[in-house]
């Protein structure tokens, strides 16, 4: 499911437009705080775009094949049973 974000034109506002640039130009994301609240973050596009949107590399899909039956000695019942227990204690 893809959602759309609301865009906002912040060229009247001088102060978020720089702080728009140094986030871009620096990669590092900004938190923004109001009166002692976090309020919003302000994070690189490159940063917030979604990871399957960037190609794979022969070392994503290395990684991706040496993962193949990591959990093949798992108990999965005991596992599912742990899982349920632990919801009961919460």
């Amino acid at each position: 499911m893809s959602r759309q974000l609301k865009s906002i034109d912040i060229s009247d506002y001088p102060t978020l437009e720089r702080i728009a640039d140094e986030v871009s130009r620096t990669g590092e994301p900004r938190l923004l705080q109001g009166h002692g609240e976090d309020l919003a973050i302000i994070v690189p596009i490159a940063e917030a775009r979604s990871p399957s949107l960037r190609p794979t590399t022969e070392s994503d899909f290395q990684s991706f094949l040496s993962a193949a039956g990591g959990w093949a000695d798992i108990d999965t019942d005991k596992l599912v049973a742990d899982i349920y227990a632990d919801r009961r204690r919460a």
